[in-house]
């Protein structure tokens, strides 16, 4: 069978046609089944635990990072005995906290690092948990290092102690005879001076970084970590108000997970200020007057309904969350705002299934009219539901996990709101279609008062309502043609268009086609593109950490302190040469030698200064003390020289095997430099970028690179080609979508134009506005792929079929039939979204203005830009369908 462009409309309308007289015919199993549904899944919401790690939800699952940290963690496993600052890849059960020099002051001063002294005695002996009867401490708690104690801080008295008695102290390394420590991860805020063998000698600095590592195994013994942190952080909100001359920020393992659970317990008094505003909005747009009068007419005036239009999207919601918590799809705190944009769409299609009512004639029975409402709604919001379901649908394959779980409870969601409104809410409007039929009141189910002058003010406010007309008797078979013209030819006797639909018929499109409004139109078309171009542009990717906390955390801070003291100079980059050459070799060594400058002398690195390599520092130990090794010998005295001193970091920096003929060697091993600049996003992806690149020059060592922020750096390089591919993916499901029901195929160019304008400026402006590409604005130009559809399809429909012969009639005649919707539509997304615009959280306002700039973009464009595109460039052509097609409304009405 064919199926050419818009071959499925008929098809549809015939279907929900017959669909409707069913749920007349049996509403209460319509009506119930639902209810029952509902209740059962939602009580998969008991179970509902939300999935908290920040760095799996908001990282790429294919990020080179990962790979990175596994297989530093594979050949140095973080475990007791093993633990050395700076050298760690996870983040389990660790503190970090930050001390800054009030006023301006210097750190190393004697009054500044006494109070730390204080303050580090208070952390370790002060901060208590008691569990199993037993009181916890730090040192109880704390991972142990090579020599078997807990990492301590004593650099920091000992390079305040040394700069007190004025001894030069060297930067970024602090050396002393053939002894050495890299400070620079630690000591930010360095003024330097140079010293006579031009050595970076340090003046001043303003803050010291204290790393607190804790066991995170057994599980028991991670749980007591837990609570000690949590202990840590009470504590220390009351401790740091004592401080007098330093200031103190902190950060632990569960910051990032409390924090985003804060953002989803904002949301939740949010949500219920969005459905009162909706239902508020709903019942003013549900009121009919009686004609001739300013009173209500209570018997077409429905609220309940619309309390209950609303609620059927919260069934929605609860139904999608408990089904799939069943389904072992774990819920994390981003799907909070999700609700926000489910019951917005439910109530835009809530508002066209009973407009489409209100249109049918009052003069048939109430199951030829619910019959021709389905007829007429249901095939436009199924294509509303697929549209928006299928962009969240291809939303899934994206490979950030947030991403991917917030799409799939939305697609969801949107999906079950859909049947639910074909069922519920159909079997809803059944019950309130007889009781119109009966002129009964819609609230009170007693019979209606006709208007009358001389009738009390309390009946003419709360009792009025039009009597209806005497039913016709009703059809059994469906005729689309005769039923819809009947209805059309009778229903202007017993309604009248609203105030709204003829001033979108009658005064705004005559004015918008006048010829000096379309030129202004179409200069501000330029200027808008030039603007999202120049958006666009200046793009900036990427979700940084501090984004994800809400705006008054205590752990802000404590990132800003970071990106101004640290990130400039001095953060340690992990080097690991996975695949060693045999060190017996001389050349080899000097090729490691030269592999390690030309990572330290990088654009992005700090210099020679700046490395962490044992072998070098078993060079300055040869020059020290006179000593020649023997190259056969090389890894007996290699292995002398690094246990001797078991407080040195490299003691953790070398994996020991045998070779092919069962000799100890080393296999491999890593060393650290110092790096420069990291502090904005673009940076750190340059830096991660060009490091990778220097080790890919080393392909015969297989050199690996790693820090922390790498994780998040691979998110910035990821989420434009992840956006791009799920909008072409969107797009091109969507112009399918399109091609079914226009029945004019140069139509669907422009559909695709319209999207991609609408999207193009969702991209400029929202970089223009601050926000960057992230896992979150993501989420929303995903959606609003389906929303340009639902902009630009049903639009480009109606101006097709209708059966005008002039441009200027074709708009009014399109406007007329969808301005009011899609003015409907848009205002009361916004509404719904309007709510999160002041919740201090970069994350929810981010949404909030994505969403924003979806909705006014695609409102925009719906009425002004499409239907001008349309008069000029598709002019009058006609279609097949227009022929046989005697309505003037079409049946797909914009829901946004």
């Amino acid at each position: 069978m064919r199926c050419g462009f818009g071959c499925l409309e008929p098809k549809a309308a015939k279907f929900f046609h017959s669909y409707g007289l069913l749920v007349s015919q049996y509403p209460f199993i319509f009506l119930i089944s639902p209810i029952l549904v509902t209740c059962f899944l939602a009580t998969g919401l008991i179970g509902l635990e939300p999935l908290s790690d920040a760095l799996y939800l908001y990282t790429p699952t294919d990020a080179p990072s990962k790979t990175e940290r596994r297989i530093i963690h594979d050949a140095w496993p973080l475990v007791d005995g093993t633990f050395v600052a700076g050298r760690a890849v996870t983040q389990s059960r660790e503190v970090q906290v930050a001390v800054v020099a009030r006023n301006d002051g210097n750190i190393l001063e004697k009054v500044f690092s006494d109070e730390l002294k204080t303050m580090e005695a208070f952390i370790r002996n002060n901060i208590t948990v008691e569990f199993s009867n037993r009181t916890w401490s730090f040192p109880d708690l704390c991972l142990a290092g090579p020599d078997g104690r807990c990492a301590n801080n004593d650099h920091i008295q000992l390079v305040s102690r040394l700069y007190h008695h004025g001894i030069n102290i060297t930067y970024p390394t602090v050396r002393l005879a053939d002894k050495s420590a890299y400070i620079a991860s630690a000591l930010g805020g360095v003024k330097l001076a140079k010293g006579e063998n031009n050595e970076n000698i340090i003046v001043e600095a303003s803050a010291w970084l204290l790393i607190y590592q804790l066991k995170f195994y057994p599980n028991e013994m991670s749980y007591i970590s837990g609570l000690w942190e949590k202990e840590f952080k009470n504590q220390m909100d009351s401790y740091k108000k004592r401080s007098k001359y330093i200031t103190i920020t902190y950060f632990h393992s569960q910051t990032l997970s409390d924090e985003l659970k804060r953002n989803a317990e904002r949301l939740a008094p949010k949500f219920i200020g969005a459905f009162v505003i909706l239902v508020c909005f709903s019942v003013l747009c549900s009121i009919v007057t009686i004609k001739g009068s300013g009173y209500i007419d209570w018997v077409v005036t429905k609220p309940i309904l619309s309390v209950l239009g609303v609620s059927n999207a919260g069934m929605g919601i609860a139904s999608a969350m408990g089904m799939l918590t069943y389904m072992g799809i774990q819920y994390n705190d981003i799907i909070a705002v999700m609700p926000f944009l489910v019951v917005a769409v439910g109530t835009d299609n809530m508002f066209l299934m009973v407009a489409s009512l209100k249109r049918t004639d009052r003069n048939l029975k109430y199951d030829q009219r619910i019959a021709e409402c389905m007829a007429d709604a249901a095939v436009s919001i199924l294509i509303t539901a697929l549209t928006d379901a299928l962009s969240f649908g291809v939303g899934t394959i994206t490979t950030i996990p947030a991403v991917q779980i917030f799409c799939i409870y939305t697609m969801c969601a949107l999906l079950l709101t859909f049947a639910y409104q074909l069922t519920f809410f159909c079997a809803v409007l059944v019950y309130y279609t007889r009781i119109e039929e009966q002129g009964l009141h819609s609230i009170w189910l007693r019979p209606a008062v006709t208007y009358s002058s001389t009738s009390p003010l309390n009946v003419k406010f709360f009792w009025l309502g039009s009597q209806p007309p005497k039913a016709l008797p009703s059809c059994g078979t469906f005729n689309s043609s005769t039923s819809s013209t009947s209805s059309i030819m009778t229903s202007s006797k017993h309604l009248h268009h609203c105030t709204a639909t003829s001033f979108f018929r009658n005064w705004y499109a005559p004015v918008l086609m006048q010829p000096w409004i379309r030129a202004i139109a179409g200069l501000w078309y330029l200027i808008y593109l030039a603007l999202s171009i120049y958006g666009c542009s200046h793009l900036k990717e990427g979700l940084e950490p501090a984004n994800l906390l809400v705006d008054d955390s205590y752990a802000t801070p404590h990132y800003r302190v970071l990106e101004r003291h640290y990130w400039h100079y001095g953060a340690s980059l992990q080097i690991v040469v996975n695949n060693a050459p045999d060190l017996r070799n001389p050349v080899e060594r000097i090729n490691m030698d030269k592999m390690a400058s030309t990572f330290a002398n990088s654009k992005v690195s700090i210099g020679d200064e700046g490395v962490q390599f044992w072998l070098r520092e078993m060079q300055v130990s040869e020059d020290v003390h006179k000593i020649t090794y023997d190259d056969e010998r090389f890894y007996d005295q290699a292995a002398k020289y690094i246990y001797s001193d078991m407080s040195q970091p490299w003691v953790v920096d070398v994996v020991w095997g045998r070779n092919n003929q069962s000799e100890h060697v080393i296999k491999s091993y890593r060393f650290m430099i110092g790096m420069r600049d990291i502090s904005t996003t673009t940076k750190q992806t340059e830096a991660t970028n060009t490091f990778r690149e220097i080790a890919s020059r080393f392909e015969r060592y297989n050199v690996t690179t790693y820090m922390p922020l790498w994780l998040f750096t691979d998110q910035y390089a990821l989420v434009v080609p992840n956006t791009m591919q799920d909008i072409v993916v969107a797009v091109a499901c969507m112009l399918v979508i399109s091609a079914l029901l226009i029945p004019q195929p140069v139509c669907s160019f422009w559909v695709a134009v319209t999207i991609g304008s609408i999207d193009l400026g969702v991209l400029g402006f929202m970089t223009l506005w601050g926000v960057n590409l992230d896992a979150i604005s993501m989420i929303t130009i995903i959606m609003s792929v389906g929303f340009s559809v639902d902009y630009s399809a049903h639009i480009t429909y109606a101006y097709v079929i209708s059966k005008e012969t002039t441009t200027t009639a074709r708009v009014c005649d399109a406007l007329g039939d969808l301005g009011w919707p899609v003015a409907q539509g848009a205002m009361s997304t916004i509404l719904a979204v309007s709510v999160l615009s002041d919740v201090p959280a970069y994350m929810i306002v981010t949404f909030f203005k994505t969403v924003f700039l979806a909705i006014s973009i695609g409102f925009l464009h719906g009425l002004v830009f499409l239907p001008l595109m349309l008069s000029v460039f598709v002019g009058c052509c006609s279609s097949k369908k227009v022929e046989v097609e005697p309505i003037k409304e079409p049946r797909f009405m914009l829901t946004y």
